[in-house]
Protein backbone atom coordinates (compact mmCIF):
# COMPACT_ATOMS: atom_id res chain seq x y z
CA UNK A 1 0.00 0.00 0.00
CA UNK A 2 1.14 3.46 -0.64
CA UNK A 3 2.25 5.72 1.52
CA UNK A 4 0.78 9.53 1.91
CA UNK A 5 1.48 12.94 2.69
CA UNK A 6 -0.67 16.02 3.26
CA UNK A 7 0.97 19.58 4.77
CA UNK A 8 -0.69 22.44 5.79
CA UNK A 9 -1.18 25.02 8.00
CA UNK A 10 -4.76 24.27 8.90
CA UNK A 11 -5.28 27.88 10.42
CA UNK A 12 -8.99 27.45 10.67
CA UNK A 13 -9.94 23.49 10.21
CA UNK A 14 -12.38 22.95 7.95
CA UNK A 15 -15.06 20.46 6.40
CA UNK A 16 -13.06 20.74 3.20
CA UNK A 17 -9.81 20.10 5.26
CA UNK A 18 -11.94 16.65 6.17
CA UNK A 19 -12.78 16.24 3.02
CA UNK A 20 -8.59 16.33 1.87
CA UNK A 21 -7.38 13.94 4.91
CA UNK A 22 -10.35 11.72 4.38
CA UNK A 23 -9.32 10.98 0.78
CA UNK A 24 -6.19 10.66 1.49
CA UNK A 25 -6.87 8.03 4.11
CA UNK A 26 -9.14 6.46 2.11
CA UNK A 27 -6.45 5.99 -0.37
CA UNK A 28 -3.43 5.02 1.23
CA UNK A 29 -5.65 2.29 4.16
CA UNK A 30 -4.25 5.29 7.26
CA UNK A 31 -0.89 4.99 5.94
CA UNK A 32 -0.57 8.69 5.60
CA UNK A 33 1.40 11.20 7.14
CA UNK A 34 0.04 15.20 7.79
CA UNK A 35 2.93 17.85 8.52
CA UNK A 36 0.98 20.65 10.37
CA UNK A 37 2.72 23.80 10.13
CA UNK A 38 2.63 26.20 13.14
CA UNK A 39 3.52 30.12 13.56
CA UNK A 40 3.88 31.95 16.42
CA UNK A 41 1.95 34.43 14.64
CA UNK A 42 -0.97 32.18 14.15
CA UNK A 43 -4.25 33.26 15.20
CA UNK A 44 -5.20 29.53 16.60
CA UNK A 45 -2.81 28.11 18.73
CA UNK A 46 -1.26 25.21 17.20
CA UNK A 47 -1.25 22.53 20.03
CA UNK A 48 -5.04 23.41 19.62
CA UNK A 49 -5.49 22.65 15.97
CA UNK A 50 -3.00 19.75 16.60
CA UNK A 51 -5.41 18.17 19.11
CA UNK A 52 -8.43 18.89 16.97
CA UNK A 53 -7.16 16.78 14.20
CA UNK A 54 -5.79 14.18 16.14
CA UNK A 55 -9.21 13.48 17.26
CA UNK A 56 -10.48 13.86 13.76
CA UNK A 57 -7.89 11.44 12.27
CA UNK A 58 -8.25 9.22 14.94
CA UNK A 59 -5.41 5.82 13.60
CA UNK A 60 -6.77 7.26 9.77
CA UNK A 61 -3.38 8.95 9.88
CA UNK A 62 -0.38 10.83 11.56
CA UNK A 63 0.12 14.30 12.65
CA UNK A 64 3.27 15.47 13.01
CA UNK A 65 3.51 19.19 14.16
CA UNK A 66 5.99 21.40 12.78
CA UNK A 67 6.59 25.02 14.67
CA UNK A 68 8.60 27.17 12.12
CA UNK A 69 9.60 30.11 10.87
CA UNK A 70 10.41 29.43 7.07
CA UNK A 71 9.18 31.97 4.42
CA UNK A 72 5.80 31.03 3.09
CA UNK A 73 6.35 32.95 -0.57
CA UNK A 74 8.23 31.38 -3.08
CA UNK A 75 8.36 34.49 -5.19
CA UNK A 76 10.24 36.11 -1.89
CA UNK A 77 13.17 33.41 -1.48
CA UNK A 78 15.11 31.98 -3.88
CA UNK A 79 15.79 28.58 -1.37
CA UNK A 80 12.51 28.74 -0.83
CA UNK A 81 12.17 24.65 -2.07
CA UNK A 82 14.88 23.33 -0.67
CA UNK A 83 14.28 24.63 2.73
CA UNK A 84 10.91 23.23 2.94
CA UNK A 85 12.56 19.89 1.20
CA UNK A 86 15.05 19.64 3.63
CA UNK A 87 12.34 20.51 6.53
CA UNK A 88 9.92 17.55 5.27
CA UNK A 89 12.10 14.75 4.94
CA UNK A 90 12.99 15.36 8.45
CA UNK A 91 9.51 15.42 9.89
CA UNK A 92 9.48 12.36 7.88
CA UNK A 93 12.45 10.47 9.30
CA UNK A 94 13.96 10.89 5.44
CA UNK A 95 11.36 8.45 4.23
CA UNK A 96 9.83 9.95 1.29
CA UNK A 97 5.95 9.47 0.78
CA UNK A 98 5.00 7.79 -2.43
CA UNK A 99 1.41 10.25 -2.40
CA UNK A 100 1.38 13.78 -1.76
CA UNK A 101 -2.22 15.04 -1.54
CA UNK A 102 -3.24 18.60 -1.85
CA UNK A 103 -5.76 20.54 -3.03
CA UNK A 104 -3.64 24.03 -3.99
CA UNK A 105 -1.23 24.34 -6.53
CA UNK A 106 1.79 23.99 -4.85
CA UNK A 107 1.21 20.42 -4.19
CA UNK A 108 1.91 19.62 -8.44
CA UNK A 109 5.66 21.31 -7.13
CA UNK A 110 5.89 19.48 -4.13
CA UNK A 111 5.01 16.41 -4.99
CA UNK A 112 7.79 16.34 -8.06
CA UNK A 113 10.95 17.67 -5.35
CA UNK A 114 9.90 14.75 -3.27
CA UNK A 115 9.65 12.47 -6.39
CA UNK A 116 5.75 11.76 -5.33
CA UNK A 117 2.80 11.08 -7.08
CA UNK A 118 0.38 14.20 -6.64
CA UNK A 119 -3.17 13.67 -6.30
CA UNK A 120 -4.88 16.33 -6.47
CA UNK A 121 -8.32 16.70 -3.95
CA UNK A 122 -11.06 19.12 -4.95
CA UNK A 123 -9.04 22.01 -6.65
CA UNK A 124 -12.21 23.88 -8.21
CA UNK A 125 -14.44 23.39 -4.50
CA UNK A 126 -16.90 21.04 -6.31
CA UNK A 127 -17.57 19.05 -3.97
CA UNK A 128 -17.43 21.98 -1.44
CA UNK A 129 -17.65 24.73 -2.40
CA UNK A 130 -16.04 26.68 0.47
CA UNK A 131 -12.92 28.02 1.54
CA UNK A 132 -11.28 28.74 4.75
CA UNK A 133 -10.75 32.53 3.81
CA UNK A 134 -14.53 32.61 3.74
CA UNK A 135 -15.48 30.89 6.35
CA UNK A 136 -13.11 32.35 8.76
CA UNK A 137 -15.22 35.80 7.49
CA UNK A 138 -18.33 34.61 8.77
CA UNK A 139 -18.50 31.82 11.11
CA UNK A 140 -21.64 31.81 12.16
CA UNK A 141 -22.82 31.41 8.52
CA UNK A 142 -20.97 28.97 7.44
CA UNK A 143 -21.05 27.12 10.84
CA UNK A 144 -21.56 23.73 9.08
CA UNK A 145 -18.28 23.50 7.29
CA UNK A 146 -16.20 24.31 10.56
CA UNK A 147 -14.55 20.92 11.61
CA UNK A 148 -16.84 19.26 14.20
CA UNK A 149 -13.70 19.24 16.72
CA UNK A 150 -13.47 23.19 16.48
CA UNK A 151 -17.20 24.50 16.60
CA UNK A 152 -17.11 24.11 20.31
CA UNK A 153 -14.22 26.93 20.23
CA UNK A 154 -16.50 29.34 18.58
CA UNK A 155 -19.75 28.16 19.36
CA UNK A 156 -21.85 30.95 21.92
CA UNK A 157 -23.07 30.33 24.83
CA UNK A 158 -25.47 31.69 27.26
CA UNK A 159 -26.98 30.74 30.74
CA UNK A 160 -30.40 31.23 31.79
CA UNK A 161 -30.03 31.49 36.11
CA UNK A 162 -32.22 32.12 38.47
CA UNK A 163 -34.28 31.78 41.57
CA UNK A 164 -36.51 28.29 41.84
CA UNK A 165 -39.55 28.38 39.58
CA UNK A 166 -38.78 31.47 37.37
CA UNK A 167 -38.94 29.93 34.23
CA UNK A 168 -35.61 28.82 32.97
CA UNK A 169 -36.61 25.31 31.73
CA UNK A 170 -39.12 26.82 29.75
CA UNK A 171 -37.50 29.35 28.45
CA UNK A 172 -33.93 27.42 27.74
CA UNK A 173 -36.36 24.67 25.55
CA UNK A 174 -37.96 27.69 23.56
CA UNK A 175 -34.87 29.21 23.15
CA UNK A 176 -33.32 26.26 21.27
CA UNK A 177 -36.16 25.33 19.71
CA UNK A 178 -36.12 29.05 18.30
CA UNK A 179 -31.92 28.54 17.24
CA UNK A 180 -32.43 24.54 16.14
CA UNK A 181 -29.82 24.21 18.70
CA UNK A 182 -29.76 22.25 21.99
CA UNK A 183 -29.86 22.90 25.35
CA UNK A 184 -28.06 21.65 28.49
CA UNK A 185 -30.61 20.87 30.62
CA UNK A 186 -30.30 21.11 34.67
CA UNK A 187 -27.72 18.17 35.66
CA UNK A 188 -28.62 18.72 39.01
CA UNK A 189 -32.36 18.14 38.83
CA UNK A 190 -31.10 14.81 36.80
CA UNK A 191 -29.12 13.81 39.71
CA UNK A 192 -31.14 14.67 42.37
CA UNK A 193 -34.44 13.39 40.96
CA UNK A 194 -32.58 9.97 40.11
CA UNK A 195 -30.79 9.61 43.30
CA UNK A 196 -32.84 10.73 46.44
CA UNK A 197 -35.14 13.57 46.14
CA UNK A 198 -35.50 13.83 49.42
CA UNK A 199 -32.18 14.10 50.60
CA UNK A 200 -31.32 17.10 51.63
CA UNK A 201 -28.01 17.67 49.17
CA UNK A 202 -24.48 18.05 51.01
CA UNK A 203 -21.16 19.63 49.68
CA UNK A 204 -20.21 16.16 48.34
CA UNK A 205 -23.79 16.35 46.44
CA UNK A 206 -22.52 19.90 45.07
CA UNK A 207 -19.39 18.88 43.64
CA UNK A 208 -20.93 15.97 42.05
CA UNK A 209 -22.98 18.47 40.86
CA UNK A 210 -20.68 20.57 39.59
CA UNK A 211 -18.60 18.02 37.51
CA UNK A 212 -21.73 16.59 35.77
CA UNK A 213 -22.58 20.33 34.65
CA UNK A 214 -19.36 20.68 33.28
CA UNK A 215 -19.58 17.38 31.54
CA UNK A 216 -23.07 17.67 29.90
CA UNK A 217 -22.13 21.37 28.49
CA UNK A 218 -19.32 20.03 26.99
CA UNK A 219 -20.62 16.89 25.48
CA UNK A 220 -23.99 18.82 24.18
CA UNK A 221 -21.32 21.42 22.61
CA UNK A 222 -20.51 19.32 20.58
CA UNK A 223 -23.76 19.02 19.20
CA UNK A 224 -24.65 22.60 19.04
CA UNK A 225 -26.01 25.02 16.16
CA UNK A 226 -24.14 28.05 16.57
CA UNK A 227 -25.05 28.53 20.37
CA UNK A 228 -25.41 26.36 23.40
CA UNK A 229 -28.64 27.28 25.88
CA UNK A 230 -28.07 26.40 29.32
CA UNK A 231 -30.02 25.88 32.26
CA UNK A 232 -28.50 27.16 35.05
CA UNK A 233 -24.70 27.40 35.13
CA UNK A 234 -22.16 26.94 38.08
CA UNK A 235 -23.10 30.22 39.35
CA UNK A 236 -26.66 28.87 40.04
CA UNK A 237 -24.77 26.19 42.17
CA UNK A 238 -22.80 28.68 44.14
CA UNK A 239 -25.58 30.55 45.24
CA UNK A 240 -27.74 27.54 46.40
CA UNK A 241 -24.55 25.83 48.09
CA UNK A 242 -23.67 29.00 49.95
CA UNK A 243 -27.53 30.03 50.82
CA UNK A 244 -28.60 26.60 52.35
CA UNK A 245 -25.06 25.29 52.74
CA UNK A 246 -23.45 28.33 54.35
CA UNK A 247 -19.86 27.81 52.02
CA UNK A 248 -19.00 27.13 48.31
CA UNK A 249 -16.17 24.71 47.50
CA UNK A 250 -12.95 25.07 45.37
CA UNK A 251 -14.51 22.73 42.75
CA UNK A 252 -17.77 25.33 42.26
CA UNK A 253 -15.78 28.09 41.77
CA UNK A 254 -13.16 26.94 39.68
CA UNK A 255 -15.58 25.97 37.36
CA UNK A 256 -17.13 29.57 37.58
CA UNK A 257 -13.83 31.09 36.33
CA UNK A 258 -13.01 28.01 33.47
CA UNK A 259 -16.80 28.82 31.76
CA UNK A 260 -17.12 31.89 29.88
CA UNK A 261 -20.85 33.12 28.58
CA UNK A 262 -21.52 35.32 25.71
CA UNK A 263 -24.65 36.04 27.61
CA UNK A 264 -26.24 35.47 31.24
CA UNK A 265 -29.97 36.17 31.69
CA UNK A 266 -31.13 36.36 35.31
CA UNK A 267 -34.58 35.63 35.45
CA UNK A 268 -36.16 37.60 38.12
CA UNK A 269 -38.57 35.78 40.87
CA UNK A 270 -41.23 38.49 40.52
CA UNK A 271 -43.76 35.38 39.46
CA UNK A 272 -45.73 32.72 41.35
CA UNK A 273 -43.98 29.56 42.69
CA UNK A 274 -44.43 26.21 41.51
CA UNK A 275 -44.92 23.24 44.23
CA UNK A 276 -42.16 20.82 43.16
CA UNK A 277 -40.79 17.69 45.36
CA UNK A 278 -37.15 19.50 44.71
CA UNK A 279 -38.28 23.09 46.29
CA UNK A 280 -36.49 22.18 49.42
CA UNK A 281 -37.74 25.37 50.85
CA UNK A 282 -41.68 24.34 51.12
CA UNK A 283 -43.72 27.17 50.17
CA UNK A 284 -41.35 29.49 49.96
CA UNK A 285 -38.61 30.70 47.91
CA UNK A 286 -35.07 29.09 49.38
CA UNK A 287 -33.35 31.45 46.76
CA UNK A 288 -34.23 34.58 45.52
CA UNK A 289 -32.73 37.36 42.66
CA UNK A 290 -30.79 39.31 45.11
CA UNK A 291 -28.66 35.99 45.89
CA UNK A 292 -27.93 36.06 42.16
CA UNK A 293 -26.66 39.58 42.11
CA UNK A 294 -24.49 39.33 45.38
CA UNK A 295 -22.59 36.35 43.42
CA UNK A 296 -22.08 37.43 39.91
CA UNK A 297 -20.98 40.91 41.44
CA UNK A 298 -18.56 39.02 43.93
CA UNK A 299 -17.49 37.08 40.29
CA UNK A 300 -17.60 40.62 38.49
CA UNK A 301 -19.69 38.75 35.58
CA UNK A 302 -22.12 40.68 33.55
CA UNK A 303 -26.24 39.75 33.30
CA UNK A 304 -29.06 41.00 31.91
CA UNK A 305 -32.00 41.22 34.60
CA UNK A 306 -35.37 39.26 33.41
CA UNK A 307 -38.29 40.41 34.74
CA UNK A 308 -42.72 40.87 34.53
CA UNK A 309 -44.82 38.40 33.34
CA UNK A 310 -44.40 35.37 31.19
CA UNK A 311 -45.02 37.24 28.15
CA UNK A 312 -42.51 40.16 28.65
CA UNK A 313 -39.81 37.93 30.04
CA UNK A 314 -40.20 35.48 27.20
CA UNK A 315 -40.17 38.90 24.26
CA UNK A 316 -36.95 40.39 26.55
CA UNK A 317 -34.91 36.90 26.19
CA UNK A 318 -35.53 36.53 22.87
CA UNK A 319 -34.18 40.38 22.03
CA UNK A 320 -31.25 39.78 24.46
CA UNK A 321 -30.06 36.85 22.61
CA UNK A 322 -31.02 37.69 18.86
CA UNK A 323 -28.57 40.74 19.68
CA UNK A 324 -25.81 38.11 20.44
CA UNK A 325 -26.47 35.93 17.62
CA UNK A 326 -25.35 39.39 15.59
CA UNK A 327 -22.21 39.09 16.59
CA UNK A 328 -19.40 37.55 15.40
CA UNK A 329 -18.46 34.35 17.06
CA UNK A 330 -14.84 34.15 18.61
CA UNK A 331 -12.73 31.66 19.11
CA UNK A 332 -12.47 30.86 22.90
CA UNK A 333 -10.09 28.56 25.36
CA UNK A 334 -11.99 25.91 26.91
CA UNK A 335 -12.04 24.38 30.73
CA UNK A 336 -11.61 21.33 28.66
CA UNK A 337 -10.52 21.36 24.98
Amino acid sequence: MARGFIIGGFRLPTMGHKHLIDFASACCDGDLDIMLCTRDEDPLPGEMRLAWLQAHVGLGARVHRFHNSLPEDPALTPDFWTLWHAAILTVLNNRKPDLLFASEPYGKRLAADLGARFMPVDPGRDALPISATRVNGDITRHWDMLLPEVRPHFLKRIAIIGAESCGKTTLARRLAAAYQTVHVPEWARTYLEHTDPNKYPDLADIDTIATGHAAAEEALARQANRVLILDTDHICTAVWSRVALGSVSARVEAEIAAHAYDLRLLLDDDVPLVADILRYGGNQRQLRTRHFIDELKRHNLPYQLISGDWAARNAAAHAAVEQVMQMPAKFRTLARA
